[in-house]
């Protein structure tokens, strides 16, 4: 895995994770079992970034749904929306 800051091609700022194909596998073998916890301290963020996969939006909505709260906001991409 790679993780790196900088600038996107718009000039806004970025965080770039790159998850290689064992990465990916581990993913994919325990979907809602398996995260990757970026520190941002590390990173030079006032925050903390998390990977992780799952079956379904649904699934993994459920997974997170308790760390959600009143500034929590959420973005679902058009395609998925129906």
């Amino acid at each position: 895995m790679i993780k790196a800051t900088g600038k996107g091609p718009d000039g806004r700022d970025m965080l770039y994770v790159g998850l290689s194909f064992g990465n990916l596998d581990k993913f994919r073998a325990a979907p809602l079992d398996t995260y990757i916890r970026i520190n941002g301290k590390e990173m030079g963020l006032p925050f903390d970034v998390m990977i992780f996969s799952g079956e379904t939006e649904a699934q993994m909505t459920d997974l997170v749904a308790g760390g959600f709260g009143p500034g929590t906001k959420i973005n679902i991409s058009d395609r998925l929306k129906s």
